[in-house]
């Protein structure tokens, strides 16, 4: 949000939640919805990913992970690739 430079008020008005929303998610227990969520982060702007996992996806990761989604044999053999001893 810093990065923005855009206040919290600023950021709840943008996502069309009261002023104080962005406040009461970071201070208290609230799990806002997914609606409300992508909002936000439309709002500051910043992706969904990255709030939630503290990473940013680039185009191609996305693809990389929609593709070993669909398809459960490739998503198997990167598994294994990955799980493979180093050489060396």
């Amino acid at each position: 949000m810093a990065q923005s430079g855009k206040s919290m008020r600023a950021i709840s008005l943008a996502a069309s939640a009261a002023p104080g929303y962005v406040f009461g998610i970071l201070e208290s227990d609230k799990d806002p919805s997914i609606d409300k969520l992508l909002a936000v982060c439309d709002a500051i702007p910043v992706s969904p990913l990255y709030i939630i996992l503290g990473v940013d996806a680039l185009p191609d990761d996305v693809a990389i992970l929609k593709a070993l989604h669909e398809n459960p044999a490739k998503r198997r053999g990167i598994l294994a690739l990955l799980d493979a001893p180093q050489e060396g």
